[in-house]
């Protein structure tokens, strides 16, 4: 577990990639961490927010895939791992996402 646990961490520092949109994206409030993984639209009539989180879940899943891969796992753990880290670093930093019932938080 300990070695899925550092390969988690490198991939949530590698979508600082994306850092500056995504960021700017979370600070309006356009987009969330969700429980499952992936970004989450807020702002449903915000194009630019839409791509944004579209490209972001398609680079998502396949770095995913790729651990999954590696780790000989289902793609669904590694999704529900990330998405634990993902949305508690979001609640730290006063970001939205989803709860357990799947509304919006701040």
């Amino acid at each position: 577990m300990h070695k899925l646990t550092v390969l988690l961490a490198a991939l949530l520092v590698s979508f600082s990639s994306w850092a500056l949109e995504l960021d700017a994206a979370k600070q309006m409030g356009l987009v969330g961490e969700q429980t499952n993984g992936y970004l989450g639209l807020i702002a449903s009539s915000h194009n630019e927010a839409a791509a944004l989180v579209s490209d972001i879940n398609q680079q998502r899943k396949q770095r995913y895939q790729d651990i999954a891969n590696r780790q000989n796992t289902a793609l669904a753990t590694i999704e529900k791992l990330a998405g634990d880290k993902l949305v508690q670093k979001a609640a730290a930093d006063g970001h939205y996402y989803q709860t357990a019932s799947g509304s919006w938080a701040r």
